[in-house]
């Protein structure tokens, strides 16, 4: 009997009382749950959507190059958007320029990679290819084509088709450093749009060692 009386002064206890009620939940809770669903909403909806109306703050002006740690450098084209990457001149955060940098236009991209590598650009690119492929990113489709750069620098170029583009991925090897570039294209790119991405990878130079 007693443990009876216990158990219902208890629940008369936890019980809220009327007035603190709003159809049947404790009006104490709504608003930590208010404010819960109202984060969640702006991290949803309004976050992608401001993202989409700035415009990205910095593009190519005539002239301009990137630079790469530890001392690459390329001329992307006029115009382009920056997405990753430092321009040559400016300071860097780190101290250091990046091992990074990517550029657009519309639905073309171009990122660059720079890492430590003393094999040849074939083993480079066998080695991009693998990994690739372990990632199910994409498989390259055609045979490795040579190509050489203004500076003089070697490389090989291979084409690949993924699910929404077509692209290229262009290896080449300098002075123990090997750099990977990856393009994405509509299949429609134009003679214009190809002529330029096919400058931006003549322009590749090894300048010495980087900040």
């Amino acid at each position: 009997m007693t443990t009876t009386t216990s158990t219902t002064a208890h629940h008369l206890h936890r019980r809220v009382p009327a007035d603190r009620r709003w159809l049947g939940l404790d009006r104490r809770t709504l608003l930590p749950a208010g404010i819960v669903l109202a984060v969640a909403a702006v991290m949803h909806w309004v976050v992608p959507w401001v993202d989409t109306l700035v415009p990205y703050r910095e593009r190519i002006e005539a002239g301009q190059t990137m630079t790469l740690d530890p001392g690459i450098r390329f001329a992307p084209p006029t115009g382009w958007g920056i997405t990753d990457g430092v321009v040559t001149g400016d300071t860097p955060a780190s101290g250091r320029y990046p091992d990074r940098a990517a550029v657009f236009s519309g639905q073309s991209s171009m990122s660059f990679t720079t890492g430590a590598f003393d094999g040849t650009p074939r083993a480079l690119l066998r080695q991009v290819r693998v990994q690739n492929e372990n990632r199910q990113a994409f498989a390259l489709r055609s045979e490795a084509t040579p190509i050489t750069t203004a500076s003089g620098i070697r490389g090989l170029i291979s084409e690949f088709r993924d699910t929404t583009s077509d692209g290229a991925i262009a290896v080449f090897t300098v002075d123990g450093t090997g750099i990977e570039v990856v393009v994405r294209t509509p299949s429609d790119t134009s003679t214009p749009r190809a002529t330029e991405i096919g400058q931006t990878l003549s322009s590749i130079t090894e300048t010495g060692a980087a900040r």
